[in-house]
């Protein structure tokens, strides 16, 4: 069974870095400060199935006249939270220039343009010519030409307070003022993330006795824009590749979202009727967060979304029960 290059890209690159996206790039729908900027830290919606872009909502840490709110409102009982300067990590360059972020059965068998073997140079973005062998049925890989920076939220309690007092309000948000329609374990609370300047990356599927194939990558020049007619990809098979951004949206800026980490929210019927509220880390391993919020007095159906208004009483919390397990030494890649 085939499956679309967003599976197959997002199952095998999944690591400690966070949730791959197949589409890094910002929707050009946004304001213009997200497509300046790309994805922030606090951004509420869903990763889209089809193409694996990020569908913004709207974010808890941007008042209700920020421009991203100006149109659809926030959800009821906003209030946008107040984040320090000390309660987001930044790591401007945590992947070095030419980082390859691949599944281990693809090889990269050699960079012709190291072969003069001077560190310097590989230190600095410029030629690239890779060439890998793919030695089982599926796999996927990342090359990031320009490197690529790292932030994420330190002080993660206020996101996931948040998340557990509000979930319903923000999928009634979500499907009554928006009109998404979406399944009630797919939102998605962004705590961090990966960005680049430009990227090229690739999945492949095999039909059973193929065999091994070969794939070579080929920049012939990073960091100064032309990325499609820059970066390109020759193979023995099929494969899907993308490279990115377009020409005309490259700024320079790292404003393309590789990877995102944060708290998936899900809603569940529980017995008698009641509402249960699962927040859990998107990557387990790393953050080991589960918590499941019971209330008997949540309605049994969403309650409508909100304009931005802050008034309105919040649901009782009577009945209420809450059961948490965290690792809480983080590692530190």
């Amino acid at each position: 069974m085939a499956h679309s290059p967003q599976d197959v890209y997002a199952r095998h690159l999944v690591s400690r870095r966070g949730y791959p996206l197949w589409t890094p790039e910002p929707n050009m729908n946004l304001p213009d400060v997200y497509v300046r900027e790309g994805l922030k830290i606090g951004d509420v919606g869903v990763v889209v199935p089809g193409d694996g872009s990020f569908d913004v909502f709207f974010n808890v840490c941007l008042p209700p006249t920020h421009s991203l709110h100006r149109e659809s409102g926030v959800p009821n009982n906003f209030t946008p939270i107040q984040l320090s300067g000390r309660d987001i990590a930044k790591f401007p360059e945590a992947e070095s220039p030419g980082r390859i972020i691949s599944t281990s059965s693809v090889t990269r068998v050699r960079n012709t343009d190291e072969s003069d073997g001077d560190p310097a140079r590989r230190a600095q973005p410029g030629p690239l010519n890779y060439e890998f062998t793919l030695s089982s049925r599926e796999g996927a890989v990342l090359i990031l030409p320009e490197g690529a920076e790292r932030y994420y939220l330190q002080n993660e309690r206020l996101f996931l307070d948040e998340a557990i007092q509000h979930a319903l309000d923000w999928y009634a948000f979500a499907e009554q003022r928006l009109g998404r329609i979406i399944s009630h374990d797919s939102l998605y609370l962004i705590t961090g993330f990966c960005k680049a300047r430009s990227w090229s990356l690739a999945a492949y599927q095999q039909a059973a006795g193929t065999g091994e194939a070969s794939a070579q990558f080929k920049a012939v020049q990073v960091g100064i824009g032309n990325i499609a007619s820059s970066y390109t990809w020759e193979t023995t098979q099929a494969m899907d590749w993308r490279v990115g951004p377009s020409d005309q949206y490259y700024n320079g800026i790292p404003n393309q979202t590789l990877f995102i980490q944060g708290f998936k929210i899900a809603i569940r019927e529980g017995i008698l009727g009641r509402k249960r509220v699962n927040v859990k880390a998107d990557i387990p391993s790393v953050r080991p967060y589960r918590v499941e919020f019971y209330d008997r007095s949540w309605p049994s159906k969403l309650r409508s979304g909100g304009s931005g208004s802050r008034s309105g009483s919040k649901a009782p919390r009577t009945g209420t029960s809450m059961n948490m397990d965290r690792d809480r030494k983080r590692p530190s890649g």
